[in-house]
């Protein structure tokens, strides 16, 4: 009986040989379940996280999984809100894409980031005002945010604000030095107050050399600114220096042959100097491109003057 009740002990003590297995095997599903868990939320963290190749799907997936998964630090979850804006704004579903950007600044109230990017969201709804003040944060949180002094020169701009506009691209400049887009927007501040405002008839002149100047560094920045070459032709129309702002309209045309606008500039400038049926050969062009209602009917205008009634 003693050496019964000893074995009995022992078996206690070390266990039975099939429920220590049972217990092994537990731990060991366990464990595998909490690392494919982490490598899932590691790949669903690069997949939120990607600027390219990852389809926006994936993206909006990725970061819809570490929202709901609830596991993540509130820094890191308000990018995942951040991250998720950016897509539906992306596809203009704005909003929805607010409502993400709300959600990551009350989570990270320093992300100067979700700031910018809901600027430029009711910069695109045409709400200049709150997208200005939230270019303010954004710029305030970070004094060195290049893309949030570019952001709030364009609602400056589209506000008609073109002095501060342009102050604001300087600051952009001055931070991130080969800014292309920068560059691109203030010539096109330039070109604006070139247009419109009266300073510019006291200074003839002035300001389209200062937008030339630009675009030429947005070009030198990317050879490839189809819109760059189109906006430095539109000045030369402006100098009545034609056979340049030919050479403006082909180059845009070669870069970017789908553009309607570009046919239809150089199709003006044809019409100028009398050359009318190559006008017209651009004109139609223009129109068997995908084009908007206010250059459709320019061209209209122009078929109408110019006696072309098909």
């Amino acid at each position: 009986m003693v050496r019964d009740a000893f074995m009995h002990r022992k078996f206690i003590a070390l266990g039975h040989p099939v429920r220590v297995l049972m217990y092994a095997a537990l731990l060991a599903a366990m464990i595998g379940l909490v690392t494919s868990a982490r490598a899932q939320q590691s790949e669903d963290q690069h997949l939120c996280s990607a600027s390219t190749g990852v389809s926006r799907e994936q993206r909006l997936e990725s970061c819809t999984a570490l929202i709901e998964a609830g596991l993540e630090t509130p820094q890191n979850l308000a990018i995942a809100f951040n991250n998720r804006g950016d897509v539906h704004r992306a596809t203009r579903q704005y909003d929805r894409a607010i409502a993400d950007y709300d959600r990551a600044i009350e989570l990270d109230p320093e992300y100067a980031a979700a700031f910018k990017n809901r600027g430029i969201v009711h910069r695109a709804l045409r709400d200049y005002d709150r997208a200005i003040a939230d270019y303010d944060r954004a710029i305030e949180l970070n004094p060195k945010y290049a893309a949030a002094f570019y952001g709030r020169g364009n609602a400056h701009r589209q506000k008609g604000r073109y002095d501060r506009a342009i102050q604001d691209y300087d600051h952009a400049i001055e931070i991130a030095p080969s800014y292309a887009a920068a560059f691109f927007a203030r010539g096109r501040a330039y070109q604006d107050k070139a247009r419109w405002d009266f300073e510019a008839y006291l200074n003839e002149g002035q300001y389209e050399a200062l937008a030339i100047r630009d675009y030429d560094d947005a070009i030198r920045l990317n050879p490839k600114n189809a819109a760059a070459f189109n906006n430095r032709g539109n000045v030369y129309v402006s100098k009545r220096m034609y056979d340049r702002a030919m050479q403006e309209f082909d180059e845009a045309i070669r870069i970017d042959p789908n553009d309607a606008l570009y046919y239809k500039n150089r199709g003006d400038v044809f019409r100028i100097i009398g050359q009318y049926q190559r006008a017209i050969a651009d004109y139609r062009k223009a129109l068997s491109l995908k084009i908007d209602g206010p250059i459709k009917k320019q061209i209209e205008r122009a078929f109408k003057d110019l006696g072309v009634t098909d």
